[in-house]
């Protein structure tokens, strides 16, 4: 793993894995003084798996912060010195950071902080040779109305 910014004496990779893991964003990271360019840091990660590797872990480390960050804004206690229209402008602004930082946990963890959905199958055999006598007995006006089954069981 490469972990030495070109031209610097410095490794910058652990300094910005660290920074990701305790829920700063690349971009933030690398926008300080002396750090890389974004498109250096792509590129690093595109070339080294296991750098890759790392930067995923740290992002994953990133998304449980975030979780654990929605716990405490959830909690916060409403300011005591706010007016009316003061508060419902900060409860809006804590309820977009929480939705920011829930959507963002879910797309970082899924399997963790995602919506579960049900895709659960049901397996149902249908018979096309039922379903034709069926259907010619209907045509023919030979078929009982009242023993015809159907999945409903009517």
């Amino acid at each position: 793993m490469n972990l030495a910014y070109p031209n610097a004496k410095e490794n910058v990779w652990p300094t910005i894995l660290d920074a990701i893991a305790n829920g700063q964003s690349l971009s933030s990271i690398l926008r300080r003084e002396g750090m890389p360019s974004y498109s250096w840091a792509k590129l690093q990660l595109r070339s080294d798996p296991e750098l890759r590797k790392h930067y995923d872990q740290a992002l994953e480390d990133r998304g449980d912060r975030l979780a654990e960050e929605l716990i405490e804004l959830a909690f916060t206690k409403l300011p005591d010195d706010l007016d009316g229209r003061a508060q419902s402008a900060w409860v809006q602004h804590l309820r977009l950071k929480i939705d920011v930082l829930k959507w963002t946990a879910s797309k970082l963890r899924p399997r963790v902080y995602g919506e579960r959905i049900d895709v659960s199958v049901t397996n149902t055999q249908i018979s096309i040779t039922q379903a034709l006598e069926l259907a010619e007995k209907r045509v023919a006006g030979t078929l009982d109305v009242e023993t015809y089954p159907n999945s409903e069981g009517i």
